[in-house]
């Protein structure tokens, strides 16, 4: 009897909507729909027609006919490319692991990792830069945009790098910095002293005095609180701009040869083999080329926007780059990837994708999820539809939720009982995922003395960056497993004890095992080309669901609240099995690997997290 009302269900195309759900793909193929439709129509008529004791084989033959059609949707589904269908890994190079004992990570380090990297099943890794710099932003200020930081090892060793991740099915995708180098770079120091083709590589104004008194060409300020964006020169008796760091010269981008030699560096690197780029920093690679005074906001601070970023320039560079990139594809086939770093709102960020005419970014890094907290589920479901609202249609999606800059860690952020469920989220929405590296074990951020920080300026704002950047904790010996130096660049982090590579991997169960679980799910078509939909549970359950048929649908529901919760998906979702297997659940949830739920009632811990599976199989599993 359970069979016949499900089956009329899907006759009658019953779906209840409720106002908290929302849909973002609409292109359901109606002729799978159907054919499905007929096979159970048809199912339904026999039905009357048999006897009590035939009614289990015919629901199975029924279910085989079904299994089969699945397998010939499978095969008629878009082809995606390497880089929608992996996840990447982030590797911040000096915290890695440290190979010849220097208390710093270097390239060797990652070699001798490569086992680890596969065992997570990431497809590429992004290499934080790795080149010579004098450290002031530890690494993106850069003194030689072509050679290897000494620290970090060698071309030799990068080049071994490079072959070892490929026979291993791995990419590698660099940090490139195309905004600003290095005060000690070899442009700007024949810049200064104004020696061709030179002297206009950086963006040099005169000062304007005002009764006698020196004063910056205008009230623009850099990015680090309260600093003017212009720098005084005594050497060339000018002003030069920085965006970030005084150390940190903006090139000028106004300047053709600054262009080509920007793309001169990245057939540099692609003739090395590398797969593909991330972007720094692109929203600020031009200004208003008027220089005029910016609109002070509230009476107080000159605007930004518009004025020393998100000139639209800086997206016209952004598809120039893509031409270049898509000309190596042409030679022999794979896709060189190509990320941008932008913080600007949504609706912005999007223009990095392109247009028709000329293609962008394959994704642009989206922070959506980077503020999110133990808010409501409300929260988590308008961030998402704001992204997915303004992103193009056809274009592809990635979902971060820490990196190098993003403080605090996640585990941090939401706490060590929540940390699966976010990863769910992150892995499990439509589109690539970007880990940094630790965040799989649940890595926290650390307690740092001041005289442990490395930028003062920003330790001024409350805002410091060494917490996520600690070393990799690998095992439970002296320093984590990552150095065998006393003293490290950073100091691991004290729970380093129980929180490394090793305890998780043996544990029976650990945060390392539950994203390798999800990670494994991933796989699964529903969640390659699946439909998304998202669900307010309650204040504070937040869920989705993930299909591509009638037959079988996901649902990774997380509460992110305090309170025990007890939830009744059938309210939200009316085509929907009335049993539910546990496919994964998080490290603090009640229910087990799996376990069987009632659709219409069960309950969630705080802070816990499942992925359910509603299949038409169940019906006669259960």
């Amino acid at each position: 009897m359970l069979f016949f009302i499900f089956a009329c269900f899907i006759i009658l195309g019953v779906e209840a909507r409720n106002r908290d759900i929302i849909n973002f793909n609409y292109e359901h193929k109606y002729g799978n729909a159907l054919k499905s439709n007929n096979i159970l129509t048809r199912a339904f008529k026999d039905q009357h027609n048999l006897a009590y004791e035939d009614t289990e084989d015919k629901i199975k033959c029924i279910s085989n006919e079904l299994d089969e059609y699945q397998i010939f949707i499978k095969k008629n589904k878009t082809k995606l490319d390497w880089w929608q269908t992996g996840v990447i890994y982030e590797i911040y190079c000096r915290s890695f692991k440290d190979s010849t004992g220097t208390g710093v990570g270097d390239i060797r380090g990652i070699i001798e990792k490569i086992p680890y990297l596969k065992y997570l099943g990431i497809s590429a890794i992004w290499l934080t830069p790795i080149y010579p710099s004098p450290g002031v932003d530890l690494g993106y200020d850069i003194n030689d945009y072509r050679g290897i930081d000494e620290e970090m090892g060698t071309i030799e060793d990068f080049e071994e790098l490079i072959k070892q991740l490929h026979e291993s099915g791995i990419k590698i995708i660099l940090d490139i910095v195309p905004n600003h180098t290095s005060e000690k770079h070899e442009w700007f120091l024949k810049s200064l002293q104004k020696i061709e083709p030179y002297t206009d590589y950086y963006i040099w104004k005169d000062a304007k005095y005002v009764n006698g008194t020196r004063q910056p060409p205008n009230n623009w300020l850099s990015l680090r609180p309260g600093i003017s964006i212009w720098e005084w020169n005594e050497a060339r008796q000018q002003y030069y701009l920085h965006q970030f760091h005084q150390e940190q010269p903006d090139l000028n981008f106004w300047n053709p040869l600054v262009r080509k030699e920007i793309k001169d560096l990245l057939v540099y690197w692609l003739d090395k083999g590398v797969d593909g780029f991330r972007m720094d920093a692109i929203q600020h690679l031009y200004e208003r080329q008027d220089y005029s005074d910016a609109p002070l906001l509230e009476g107080k601070y000159p605007q930004t926007m518009g004025y020393v970023y998100a000139i639209e320039e800086s997206f016209y560079e952004v598809y120039d780059w893509r031409a270049l990139l898509d000309d190596y594809k042409k030679k022999d086939g794979q896709t060189r990837l190509m990320i941008v770093e932008s913080y600007l709102p949504p609706s912005w960020t999007a223009k990095f994708y392109g247009n028709a005419t000329n293609l962008g970014a394959h994704f642009p890094l989206n922070m959506c999820l980077a503020d999110v907290y133990h808010n409501p589920a409300k929260y988590y479901i308008e961030k998402l539809t704001e992204w997915m609202s303004n992103v193009p249609s056809g274009a592809w999606s990635s979902w971060t939720i820490g990196n190098h800059d993003m403080n605090p860690r996640p585990a941090s952020r939401f706490g060590l009982e929540m940390i699966d469920g976010i990863h769910m989220i992150q892995l499990l929405l439509p589109g690539t995922p970007i880990i940094f590296m630790g965040d799989e074990l649940g890595m926290t951020d650390i307690y740092l003395r001041p005289d442990q920080i490395f930028d003062k300026e920003l330790e001024k704002t409350g805002y410091i960056r060494e917490k996520t950047r600690t070393p990799i904790q690998w095992d439970s010996s002296p320093q984590a497993g990552f150095s065998n130096k006393t003293k490290t660049w950073l100091p691991v982090n004290p729970n380093y004890v129980t929180v490394n590579v090793d305890f998780e991997l043996n544990a029976r169960r650990s945060h390392l095992k539950i994203f390798k679980d999800i990670m494994n799910l991933r796989q699964l078509e529903e969640f390659r080309t699946g439909d998304l939909e998202l669900y307010e549970i309650s204040e504070y359950v937040f869920a989705f669901s993930r299909s591509n048929s009638f037959f079988k649908t996901y649902f990774i529901v997380i509460n992110l609240g305090s309170e025990m919760e007890n939830i009744n998906l059938t309210k939200f979702k009316t085509m929907i099995f009335p049993k539910l297997t546990v496919k994964i659940s998080s490290l603090f949830a009640e229910q087990n690997n799996g376990d069987v739920v009632s659709a219409k009632s069960f309950t969630l811990r705080p802070s816990a997290a499942l992925v359910l599976e509603s299949s038409f199989s169940h019906i006669f599993d259960h």
